[in-house]
């Protein structure tokens, strides 16, 4: 997001140091607004009908190898209430499309997304 800042510093005629007038908090000034990486493109193409690309070595990722070897048709859409097992295909909205990798404890799934591996609640 794109929030209101007041400038607090400069150094010669640019912003050194701004404060968010949302939360009150300071940082540096960023001359850019914030865009997607390409982390992040990369897991909504995937999300959104493209097929995963294989790595530039030329072979699947371990991500890839496990989506591939799964019905990737219809994911589960991830919620925090609802238990899931090792090998299940997740939709988050956040982090896109992943697969559970283990069962960590009653409460806590591993979860392997083309971004990498998260932590994720269950059967909460």
């Amino acid at each position: 997001m794109l929030l209101a800042h007041t400038i607090e510093a400069m150094v010669g005629d640019k912003p050194a140091r701004v404060h968010c007038n949302t939360c009150k908090s300071q940082h540096g000034y960023k001359p850019n607004p914030p865009t997607a990486t390409t982390r992040q493109r990369r897991a909504r193409e995937s999300v959104g009908g493209e097929p995963v690309r294989p790595s530039a070595k030329g072979h699947p990722s371990r991500y890839q190898a496990l989506l591939n070897a799964k019905n990737t048709a219809v994911p589960k859409a991830y919620s925090p209430k609802d238990k899931y097992e090792a090998g299940d295909v997740l939709e988050h909205t956040t982090f896109g499309r992943g697969v559970a990798t283990a069962i960590k404890d009653e409460t806590k799934i591993e979860v392997l997304f083309e971004g990498g591996s998260k932590t994720l609640v269950h059967g909460r």
